[in-house]
């Protein structure tokens, strides 16, 4: 099983009937498509680290399906993480409305022109990797012979095959590993860890100095790194010459980043470099880097997938389930906090982020 929102999983379930009637109206047929694909749709409109726990899946298609026409609705960063693998043939971008917030009218233009993208071919194959009923529906709509996803959230009438799951909690990687099992792509343990390949824009030569990147930032507020910790953190790093400490100022970031250096003893703060820039420019800043400090998010997957010696504080979300899969990563996280996980949205413990509260303190846990 996969950690979700019940009360709004409960919703999709109760609107099962419905995906029934709209099988019929699109006569879907669950029979098609069984043999050897010539085009395969995904659907994974999710965030950074979603993306970057993708490679291994779609590299698998690719291993076992190397002639294969592969279509990605994924949100637009998608194709900037992902265009020097060429695992992608087309991206249909879109930036689904339940995922990025405050789109209005926009969102649903987005939406209705990723579905009408999606029909300008026939795919033999549609997956969807979330068990998510609207990405279901993306499939149905793509009139993708074959359709194939967990249902998670209901909509098992518009799929051709419904991926069993355990109910256990797993890490999401071991979910889309299922879904290859299921298509006849095992998976050995080594091909399950996100790699990419990435070649640097020009930038400064290589020099002796130790650059140390931190991103005290999330997509959920509390996520984010507390300001006396991050400050703590900061503070623990060897003063040396020959380190170079840069705090990434994105957009979540930068008063957060202020308020750090704000705090910090004014000559400390002095020596402390910020560094911003687009997505692109971002993967070029973390292959220069030797260490990277980040909370549980999209920027920490991406070094991790790089090679990056990769230090990752988890909060309110369990490391089981999303933690960075690579070869230089370190978990840090309080183990014993009753409240954790939470929906993350809330937080119900009478200190308010108490999971990241002292977490600079807590042995790190190679992985």
């Amino acid at each position: 099983m996969k950690l979700h929102n019940a009360r709004l999983h409960a919703l999709s379930r109760r609107l099962d009937p419905v995906w029934w009637v709209v099988a019929r109206a699109l006569r879907l047929r669950r029979d098609d498509g069984r043999g050897n694909p010539e085009s395969i749709l995904v659907v994974h409109v999710h965030l950074l680290g979603d993306i970057v726990m993708l490679i291994p899946f779609l590299r698998a298609i690719r291993r076992y399906y190397p002639k294969v026409y592969l279509g990605l609705v994924a949100g637009p960063w998608a194709q900037t993480i992902l265009q020097e693998s060429d695992l992608v043939d087309e991206f249909i971008p879109l930036r689904a409305p339940w995922i990025v917030k405050g789109q209005g009218l926009l969102g649903l233009r987005n939406l209705v022109g990723a579905a009408r993208t999606s029909r300008r071919r026939t795919w033999d194959w549609g997956i969807d990797m979330r068990g998510d009923v609207r990405n279901i529906l993306m499939l149905a709509l793509a009139r993708a012979k074959r359709r194939v996803a967990y249902d998670f959230s209901g909509g098992s009438a518009l799929l051709t095959d419904v991926v069993p799951d355990s109910g256990e909690l797993r890490h999401i990687i071991d979910h889309h590993v299922t879904i290859a099992e299921h298509l006849g792509m095992p998976m050995s343990a080594a091909d399950r860890i996100p790699k990419l390949e990435h070649k640097r824009n020009s930038g400064p030569a290589a020099t002796l100095e130790r650059r140390v990147g931190f991103h005290f930032g999330a997509s959920m507020a509390l996520r984010k790194m507390p300001v006396e910790e991050a400050c703590a953190l900061l503070l623990s790093i060897p003063d040396r010459r020959a380190m170079r400490l840069i705090l990434v100022d994105a957009p979540d970031t930068r008063e957060l980043n202020q308020a750090v250096l704000h705090r910090l003893p004014a000559a400390r703060a002095a020596n402390i470099e910020r560094w911003a820039g687009d997505l692109r420019e971002f993967m070029d800043f973390l292959a220069g880097l030797d260490e990277f400090f980040a909370m549980d998010s999209g920027p920490a997957h991406l070094a991790a997938a790089l090679g990056i010696d990769t230090t990752v504080f988890f909060g309110p979300h369990i490391p089981l389930a999303v933690r960075p899969l690579g070869h230089k990563v370190t978990i840090v996280e309080h183990r014993n906090l009753p409240c954790r996980p939470c929906d993350q949205y809330r937080c119900t413990n009478p200190t308010y982020q108490a999971c990241l509260r002292d977490i600079v303190s807590v042995t790190p846990q190679a992985v």
